[in-house]
């Protein structure tokens, strides 16, 4: 396996960290969830990249990324996303988008689709209720009023002991793109994604296992695996069973 090179690439003003690994000819693109970074994929990234070209970047606000300033729109973080394909030089991506990850992923497929060759979507949702919404915008209020701490006691727990790595300004406006599903889902706009979906999800995701057959429902390309005894992050917890899905769902890409 082919060790990270790190680097930074503009993505339109602001500047976000970038790791790549691997040759083609499949590109890839993983996108973390909320609060997370890059190194998020340690444990995938490796398979990976005996597949392809994987790279992996800090979202905007995120670990070492810059945040512009806010607030934001899904679009925003999709634009980023192009950016970034651009600075790879790559015609085409898979992207895999692991729960905000994969909200960004579906919308980078939608604002630009000819830059997405696939998506993989990672334990992902594409509407939420009220209630979590409001659990959104908690989140969001601790981290302008508290910093990297009180992004942490709202998602994680006052009692938890597990830190941030970001600008907590910047979190708090991609958090409020995730509160947007509410009003505006992206459920009934998925039907306009032509390109092939792959969706993992694990049995024990507290984030809701149904969320994915709600999309897979909606995409007139898509496949669902549902991966046994595991919770929300599938690729730090059962990469293989990630890997396996996509080695046995890859010849709809074409390649």
């Amino acid at each position: 396996m082919s060790e990270p090179r790190f680097r930074r690439v503009d993505a339109g003003g602001h500047e976000l960290r970038l790791a790549t690994q691997g040759e083609g000819p499949i590109d890839f693109l993983c996108l973390h969830g909320l609060v997370d970074r890059l190194e998020i994929w340690d444990r995938l990234a490796g398979p990976l990249s005996e597949r392809g070209r994987v790279a992996r970047l800090d979202q905007r606000g995120h670990g070492e990324s810059e945040a512009p300033p806010g607030g934001y729109r899904r679009e925003d973080l999709a634009a980023d996303v192009s950016n970034v394909i651009r600075e790879l030089g790559s015609p085409r991506v898979v992207l895999v988008g692991h729960s905000m990850g994969g909200i960004v992923a579906m919308t980078t497929a939608l604002e630009h689709p000819e830059q997405v060759a696939g998506l993989v979507l990672i334990g992902t949702a594409s509407q939420c209720s009220e209630k979590i919404a409001g659990w959104y915008e908690r989140i969001a209020l601790a981290g302008e009023k508290d910093g990297n701490a009180g992004l942490a006691r709202a998602i994680y727990g006052e009692k938890s002991k597990k830190t941030i790595l970001g600008d907590a300004q910047g979190i708090a406006h991609v958090t409020r793109t995730l509160k947007s599903l509410h009003d505006d889902p992206l459920t009934p706009k998925l039907a306009s994604i032509a390109c092939p979906v792959l969706l993992v999800v694990g049995d024990k995701d507290p984030m809701g296992p149904k969320a994915s057959p709600i999309i897979a429902g909606q995409l007139p390309d898509a496949e669902l695996a549902v991966v046994p005894d595991c919770g929300h992050w599938v690729h730090v917890e059962k990469p293989a069973a990630i890997v396996e899905a996509f080695d046995a769902w890859r010849h709809k890409l074409g390649s």
